[in-house]
């Protein structure tokens, strides 16, 4: 950035139809009329800068009019002006948990329009971000330059899933208050300089009044933002939803380039991919399962009538351990569960919002019965003991010898356990449960709690085989669901 003196520091705020501006004789002989600068103007009460296309009448955006309260006929300072190159995208950059920003913002718009950026400092790193066409120019935003990976992850997961797919807004539709929930918190770790709407949509044959007042509270008191309009759906499949949005061309073009970047697997990260990857799921996915005499069966489902997206789902699965297929004909890309695919899931946290998973929890419970997955509850029952030797194998689970170091030596190979330089009494080999499955043993902890949660949520003693019998892909929520969908 070059930084231009003005002969003038001092100018007087003009009208032009219902628009209020700056005339800088000098600047566009200064730059070029195609150059982008950065003005930064004081009144009496404030200071603020804004991004404009340098011409002798810059325009003041609204926003910076209301915050400095600045009227026609008004004498303003100019404190700086710096030219703004044009945005040139950089490799995908991460700082410990945070994400760079800067480093997911495309070169142009979808439509071919330069975006120029301004990072500044303001408390923090800070982006303003800025484009402009024939008939005039966009919105400009501000966001924070270091976001949290995690969130930004579920963000667009979620856009992806149940988002508005034109550039011209950033918009999500679902009925899930949860749903809802993190999609603000994740706007709001953007750190948007603009504000998020939202509206209530609802079948009134479904809804009564009462129900959209309740769910109007819900969600006010989960996200913050009262709903600004009503607006009844004769034809509308479900009985409520609710439709949050930002009017940003700028934001949306950021966020559907970064999953771009996912999908075609030039963003490299596991955080990001995977949190992504359970948004999707929860949106788009269904989890079946089916206990049979013989076999637990457990399949991913993820439907989209756009064939290279189905491909796109495919590879994602396939980079977290999944063998993917897609069905083209079917407009689906399904994938058969194994334990570890099992266990992924839950530990992304995909379907935590709908009822796939109560059905996850269970069929993880059911698995756990299998004869191949006991090494794993063994190992969770041992991963508090200092020392383990194969007699201990032998008295606690009532094997033989050459059983217990057959298991041993399995778990060693799967990275649970290792063996220990220092050996027992009696010459015994030592060993330990290793990080890997101290990490599995804190997961299967937690995986229990919650599936006594759903017992008690469900008012049932029932096994996670009646359970998951019990339960329907459609139809109406429990109360208690209700209640715990909405909290």
């Amino acid at each position: 950035m070059q930084h231009t003196v003005l002969a003038q520091p001092v100018v007087n705020v003009t009208k032009s139809g219902n628009k209020l501006g700056l005339h800088i004789p000098n600047l566009s002989v200064t730059n070029e009329t195609s150059r982008v600068v950065r003005i930064t103007i004081q009144s009496d009460s404030d200071t603020a800068s804004f991004l404009a296309k340098a011409s002798e009448w810059v325009c003041i955006p609204t926003r910076i009019r209301w915050s400095l309260g600045i009227k026609g006929g008004q004498a303003v300072r100019v404190l700086d002006l710096r030219i703004i190159e044009p945005h040139t995208p950089q490799p995908i950059a991460i700082v410990g948990d945070k994400i760079d920003m800067l480093s997911l913002i495309p070169a142009t718009t979808n439509r071919g329009y330069r975006l120029y950026v301004d990072n500044y400092e303001d408390q923090e790193p800070r982006l303003r971000i800025w484009y402009y066409h024939e008939r005039g120019a966009a919105r400009q935003i501000e966001l924070k330059r270091y976001v949290d990976i995690t969130k930004l992850g579920q963000l667009l997961g979620l856009l992806q899933a149940e988002g508005d797919k034109t550039y011209s807004r950033v918009a999500f539709k679902n009925s899930s208050i949860r749903e809802h929930a993190d999609f603000v918190s994740a706007l709001h770790d953007l750190g948007l300089s603009i504000p998020i709407s939202s509206r209530c949509t609802f079948n009134p044959k479904k809804s009564s009044f009462e129900n959209v007042r309740e769910y109007s509270e819900a969600y006010k008191k989960a996200t913050g933002i009262t709903f600004s309009t009503y607006d009844k759906m004769m034809d509308m499949k479900g009985a409520i939803a609710a439709y949050t949005h930002v009017r940003s061309a700028i934001l949306a073009n950021i966020l559907f380039f970064a999953i771009d970047g996912i999908c075609s697997r030039s963003f490299q990260n596991e955080n990001l991919r995977q949190n992504f990857l359970a948004k999707l799921l929860t949106g788009d996915g269904t989890l079946d399962a089916r206990k049979t005499a013989r076999r637990l069966d457990v399949r991913v489902t993820i439907v989209d009538a756009n064939t290279e997206s189905l491909r796109d789902y495919a590879a994602i699965l396939s980079r977290e351990g999944f063998k993917a297929h897609v069905h083209r004909e079917r407009i689906r890309v399904r994938a058969y569960c194994t334990w570890l695919n099992l266990l992924k899931l839950y530990k992304i946290g995909a379907f935590r919002t709908n009822k796939n998973w109560i059905k996850l929890v269970c069929s993880i419970m059911i698995a756990l019965k299998g004869t191949q997955n006991q090494g794993y509850r063994r190992i969770q029952q041992l991963s508090n003991l200092r020392r383990i030797t194969s007699n201990d194998v032998c008295i606690r689970y009532g094997i033989g010898r050459r059983a217990a170091n057959l298991w041993i030596d399995t778990m060693r190979d799967l990275g649970l356990m290792q063996k220990l330089a220092q050996r027992a009494p009696c010459n015994y080999n030592s060993y330990v449960v290793t990080r890997r499955g101290r990490e599995i043993s804190e997961l299967l902890d937690t995986i229990e709690r919650d599936y006594r949660a759903i017992c008690l949520e469900r008012q049932t003693e029932d096994s996670p085989e009646n359970i998951l019998e019990k339960i329907k892909v459609k139809g109406k929520l429990s109360s208690t669901e209700q209640r715990a969908e909405a909290g």
